[in-house]
């Protein structure tokens, strides 16, 4: 059966979680009443994390694995090229955020015209524990958000996210960000190309250092990141003029295989 719903589990050595977290987003996403599948994808992980995810042995589970690790965001990417679901979307695999996120976000699809649904930690009815210091990095990060962008949502960076499949399809081969500012540009370029209408859930979240974590370094790289997403949108339309070049390139491509297959046309005869 087709799946109408794939949920995709980024994961980074995380062996001692992983098997857990499948099985309880397992049977919570059940509860959503349609054909659905999960996919971990192994970003880059030496530490047995596939095996473990293998270990669930769900005809639903899909795992995918890769050598390198290429960050958040070329996880999901990956993620997203095998997913064969109308909804796709993501959720943090050490589920720091609740997976009843992502059946809230099913059910809303299911009563309005939305082209993403995403957790929120400042939406009305969030239950958040996390520590003060990451409030503040997340506060001041979104006031840059609001100022740059044309993204009308008080969280961009929680990882649970369900989007309409046309959205994604659009967007994906156009992203460059591989890591924490990944979330961002998803729904930057999303919103240039209209599909805007996007709804914030509220969340429930438990913080557990089970990542890579925030440094100085990660925030400076994220600064780096934002400021280069507005320049090309803002600046160069990067994504736009990409988008079309995509397009031209497919056109040229099918135009080249139908005339490859026409019959040679006979000479006029004088």
């Amino acid at each position: 059966m087709i799946p109408e719903l794939s949920l995709i589990l980024p994961a980074y050595n995380g062996s001692r979680y992983i098997e857990a977290s499948l099985r309880e987003v397992l049977r919570t996403v059940d509860r959503a009443n349609l054909p659905f599948e999960v996919i971990v994808v192994c970003d880059g992980s030496t530490d047995g994390t596939a095996e473990c995810a293998r270990a669930v042995d769900d005809e639903r589970v899909r795992v995918l694995a890769y050598a390198d690790n290429a960050g958040k965001g070329g996880a999901i990417c990956h993620g997203i090229a095998a997913a064969e679901g109308r909804l796709v979307g993501w959720l943090d695999a050490d589920l720091d955020v609740a997976p009843e996120a992502i059946l809230h976000a099913v059910r809303i699809f299911e009563q309005e015209a939305v082209d993403a649904v995403i957790g929120s930690k400042r939406a009305p009815g969030a239950d958040v524990d996390y520590p003060w210091v990451r409030r503040l990095y997340s506060a001041g990060f979104q006031i840059l958000v609001r100022v740059l962008f044309r993204i009308n949502v008080r969280d961009t960076q929680v990882g649970a996210k369900l989007f309409r499949r046309e959205a994604l399809d659009t967007v994906a081969p156009l992203l460059l960000i591989k890591r924490y500012a990944f979330d961002l540009e998803v729904l930057a370029v999303a919103a240039e190309f209209g599909f805007d209408r996007v709804r914030e859930i509220p969340i429930r979240l438990n913080y557990r250092f089970s990542g890579t974590g925030i440094n100085v370094e990660a925030i400076k790289r994220m600064f780096v990141d934002t400021l280069a997403i507005a320049y090309r949108i803002h600046i160069r339309h990067w994504y736009v003029r990409r988008f079309a070049a995509l397009q031209r390139q497919r056109t040229d491509e099918t135009l080249g295989i139908r005339l490859a297959h026409e019959p040679a046309q006979e000479p006029l005869g004088v």
